[in-house]
C-alpha cells in the first residue's frame, strides 16, 4: 500500500475513491443485473482509498444484488513440478514437492498470481469458489453457485466451465490496469479450436486422503498472441474505455471477444 501511495504522490496523482471507480464503472456501461468477469490491477491506478475492499464495494453497488461478479482464481502453481517451466526446477526436488505440495482448499489456497482483487473476494463469506484444484473461478451475487462450479475437471475452460456458462449468459469482461495477456475468456475460444490435447496433473483432498488425480486440458501455450489479438478486436469492435489515474479500464462483451478469438485462429489456420 505505502508503495502506491508514494508512487502516487511522487506523480502527483489523486487518491481514488469508491465514488471514483463507481462512476467509472457506470460510464463504461455496466448495469444493474450485469455478470462481470473482472481482471483487476490494484496497482495500476495508484492509491485506492480501501484498495480491493473499495473496488469491490463500488462494482457491487452498480450490478446490484441481481448481479454477478466473477474473477479467476486459478492455483497453477499446485501442479506436478514436472510441468514447471518458469523457472524449471532440479528433477531431483520432485518427489519432495510432489509429498509435500498441499492439497487444493477451495477455503485456503491462496492464488499467487491472480492478484490482491481476486484474493479479496475469495475471503468474503458469501464468495463460492469451484472445485477444480489448478483452474477455479470464485463468485459473487444472483448466480454465483451457477456460474462457479465446473462439471468435472476436464477441459477446465470449455463449454461446461465457468466461462462457457459465463458465454451462454453474455457476461461482460471488465478489465482495470490489465490487458488480453490476463484475459481468461480467450481461453474458451482456443478450446472450440482443434487444440491438442494435454493430460495435466493436480492434487485433492478425499475422503481417502490427498490424492494427485490428473485431468484433460487444451494446450493454451500455442501462440503469443494475445497482444495482437487486443488490437484487432479493438479495431473491430466498440469497447467502453475509462482511464483512472493512467490505468485504462475497458468494459467488453463477452460473446463478441470469444468469438472474435475463435475466428481470428480460424483465419490464419492457428489450430
Amino acid at each position: 500500500m505505502f508503495k502506491y501511495m508514494n508512487d502516487s504522490i511522487e506523480k502527483g496523482l489523486t487518491p481514488v475513491t469508491s465514488k471514483d471507480l463507481e462512476q467509472k464503472f457506470i460510464n463504461l456501461g455496466i448495469k444493474r443485473g450485469d455478470i462481470v468477469l473482472a481482471h483487476v490491477s490494484m496497482s495500476s491506478m495508484g492509491y485506492v482509498i480501501g484498495g480491493a475492499e473499495s473496488l469491490y464495494n463500488a462494482l457491487r453497488n452498480v450490478v446490484g444484488e441481481e448481479g454477478t461478479i466473477v474473477v479467476p482464481s486459478q492455483t497453477v502453481e499446485i501442479s506436478d513440478p514436472v510441468s514447471w517451466h518458469h523457472p524449471p526446477v532440479p528433477v531431483e526436488w520432485h518427489d519432495s514437492i510432489r509429498e509435500d505440495l498441499p492439497a487444493y482448499n477451495k477455503k485456503l489456497s491462496f492464488s499467487k498470481s491472480m492478484g490482491s482483487f481476486s484474493n479479496f473476494i475469495g475471503i468474503l463469506p458469501q464468495a463460492i469458489r469451484g472445485e477444480h484444484p489448478m483452474y477455479s473461478f470464485t463468485a459473487i451475487g444472483h448466480r454465483a453457485d451457477e456460474i462457479a462450479q465446473n462439471e468435472g475437471f476436464d477441459f477446465p475452460f470449455g463449454e461446461q466451465s465457468p466461462l462457457g456458462k459465463m458465454y451462454a449468459l453474455k457476461a461482460k469482461i471488465l478489465m482495470v490496469g490489465t490487458n488480453f495477456e490476463t484475459n481468461t475468456s480467450l481461453h474458451l475460444a482456443e478450446n472450440r479450436l482443434n487444440r491438442e490435447v494435454l493430460i495435466e496433473r493436480s492434487k485433492i483432498s478425499t475422503t481417502n486422503g490427498d490424492e494427485w488425480i490428473e485431468f484433460k486440458n487444451v494446450d493454451l501455450d500455442s501462440y503469443d498472441d494475445y497482444l495482437e489479438i487486443q488490437k484487432e478486436f479493438m479495431k473491430a469492435h466498440h469497447v467502453g474505455k475509462e482511464t483512472l489515474n493512467g490505468a485504462e479500464l475497458f468494459l467488453i462483451d463477452m460473446v463478441k471477444c470469444v468469438d472474435f478469438t475463435r475466428n481470428y485462429y480460424i483465419e490464419r489456420n492457428l489450430k
